[in-house]
């Protein structure tokens, strides 16, 4: 038996979250210098008839998802892509999809992974700052894109549809409207055509490789705060993460169905919706459009035994899910954004009474540490928290801006080292180094910019994000609004609450937007506004009651399904 150790108080030395851990993960380790194509291929060698990837009716074993995987890699050398050579892709999740990323990372090239269902400025952007030479471009898209293509240093742009493994109804509908929108263009300089792109020669012998820098994929920041960043994440972050979660004790096994529904441009999407269940030799349920409404609808269908989601489609299923029975449903993860603890309480109360195994598992990550950094499983769920760091993290809190580490308990910035921080941001070395720090005790910490604490457990509680932080008037009175939405939560007759801060002739000051619970009717709003104004006096400091508050229909939120937080501060901006 171990001899027990001394606490100190400081997580970073205690790290009490390895109690939830065997002593074999423990001494895990993350190889170097693996590309991720290797990783999943070597994990796979025993489950070779294995499914590994459905997209509507269409199957592809593991074999089969290997073989393609190297065909596309013969076409991509021919065209004259090599290791270290970036190559953008703008496409939603197919399996043409996953075999391009699998094939370019095969020959050691860089995925910069772009979001279909941005602008042509905003792709004319991505195109200046990650200067790549090929494009991979979701023919849906070309009409929108053209302008960016013709005027950026690309060589070539393959359209790539998203037909291909479709079911022949879907080819006809969708093939009809590219047609229809590609009606009297004239294709740009280099445009490559599926068609044109199969009869390559697919018959290569390639060698994998990893590039120089070991760099894998460029994920692109959310940008629901900020202009979004370019991060660029190398094979030995993504191979952690999948290593890292076989090592928990969510007793994943070799065939069970994985609902992936978060969009693989996104670091969630490629590493933790893709990568993660294809290494753990998965059923991987690509889903190319993901919506609440197709999330339930393949819930019911597809009864998938393992998710990872967003809050808002949680919710949406809580409402909308008419089924008896979800006791397939053995892990259904979550993460995002953080919710209230009322929201927490009803979906946990909603998949208990339909004998789901588990309740909700959050997480808390970010695309700047390859995804998930500390998750929840049913030994270490606790209401509010995100769970415990992946087995190879250390995290611990420290005072906003420096490398003094607090308590147990003490709220401060929430900083990680291990195996998952990102290469850096791409073109961008200031705010690489304001992001990654050396610390005191020798180690590179990421500083999440993220307030939280953790408790003696080793539970992380991520609390705000800094930048939404409100300094109300001109003494620089700090406000997080979380803790004002918790609190208007609190009352029965609220569904939802974001706080955002607005500028006032004294400086900022806190606005709250409330959505309502359907069944409170108009002629109620003056009454539940009195209730909300007493719960905040009574549970807030006088300081941090919100100035204004408006009754909204609904949340907006991103495409990522997160909370569009800047849409609703230009909002209040125009209101004011």
């Amino acid at each position: 038996m171990e001899t027990e150790k001394k606490l100190t108080g400081y997580p970073s030395i205690d790290r009490p979250w390895l109690k939830y851990y065997s002593e074999e993960a423990i001494m895990t380790e993350i190889p170097e210098n693996k590309s991720v194509y290797e990783n999943i291929k070597e994990k796979n060698d025993l489950h070779k008839n294995k499914i590994a990837i459905k997209y509507y009716n269409k199957q592809f074993t593991y074999n089969e998802l290997f073989v393609k995987v190297d065909e596309y890699a013969s076409r991509f050398k021919i065209l004259g892509v090599n290791s270290g050579d970036i190559v953008s892709i703008c496409m939603p999740s197919t399996p043409e999809t996953v075999f391009a990323i699998y094939a370019l990372n095969k020959i050691g090239a860089i995925c910069d992974m772009i979001d279909p269902r941005s602008n042509s400025e905003q792709m004319a952007y991505y195109l200046k700052e990650n200067k790549s030479k090929l494009l991979i471009l979701c023919s849906n898209y070309y009409r929108v894109m053209q302008p960016a293509i013709d005027n950026s240093d690309l060589k070539k742009t393959i359209l790539f549809p998203i037909t291909p493994s479709a079911p022949m109804f879907l080819k006809l509908l969708v093939n009809a409207k590219v047609k229809s929108d590609h009606k009297n263009i004239e294709y740009s300089k280099g445009v490559m055509t599926w068609n044109e792109f199969i009869k390559i020669n697919k018959n290569l012998n390639i060698s994998p490789e990893c590039n120089d820098k070991d760099m894998a994929f460029i994920v692109h920041s959310s940008g629901t705060t900020a202009v979004p960043k370019g991060i660029i994440l190398t094979n030995k972050n993504i191979n952690s993460i999948a290593i890292q979660y076989a090592q928990t004790s969510l007793n994943i096994t070799p065939g069970d169905k994985f609902l992936s529904v978060i969009p693989a441009f996104a670091s969630f999407g490629v590493v933790t919706s893709i990568n993660l269940p294809l290494y753990l030799s998965m059923e991987t349920i690509l889903v190319p459009m993901p919506s609440p409404k197709g999330f339930v609808k393949m819930i019911k269908k597809e009864k998938p035994n393992f998710c990872l989601t967003v809050p808002a489609n949680l919710i949406y299923l809580k409402n909308n899910y008419n089924g008896k029975d979800l006791s397939f449903f053995y892990g259904p993860g979550c993460g995002g954004y953080s919710i209230d603890s009322s929201q927490e309480k009803e979906i946990n109360e909603f998949l208990k009474q339909r004998n789901c195994p588990s309740p909700m598992l959050m997480g808390w990550g970010m695309s700047e540490l390859a995804s998930t950094a500390c998750l929840e499983t049913p030994e270490c769920g606790k209401e509010l928290s995100s769970g415990i760091p992946l087995v190879k993290n250390i995290i611990s809190i420290f005072k906003l801006g420096t490398d003094e580490e607090l308590l147990f308990g003490e709220e401060g910035e929430i900083c990680v080292t291990g195996p998952s921080i990102m290469y850096g941001y791409l073109n961008n070395e200031e705010k690489t180094k304001q992001t990654i720090k050396k610390h005191r005790d020798g180690r590179m910490w990421l500083h999440s910019n993220d307030i939280g604490y953790m408790d003696e457990d080793g539970r992380v509680y991520p609390i705000n994000r800094v930048d939404r932080m409100i300094i109300k008037g001109v003494d620089g009175f700090k406000i997080f609004p979380q803790k004002i939405e918790d609190v208007i939560t609190l009352s029965e007759r609220v569904n939802a609450c974001v706080v955002v801060g607005c500028e006032g002739a004294n400086g900022m000051f806190p606005k709250a937007f409330i959505v309502l619970k359907e069944d409170v009717k108009d002629s109620e709003y003056s009454d539940v506004l009195d209730e909300i104004k007493q719960i905040c006096k009574d549970k807030l400091s006088v300081r941090a009651i919100p100035d204004e508050f408006e009754f909204i229909e609904r949340l907006p939120y991103t495409a990522m399904g997160k909370v569009y937080y800047k849409f609703l501060e230009r909002q209040a901006e125009n209101i004011n």
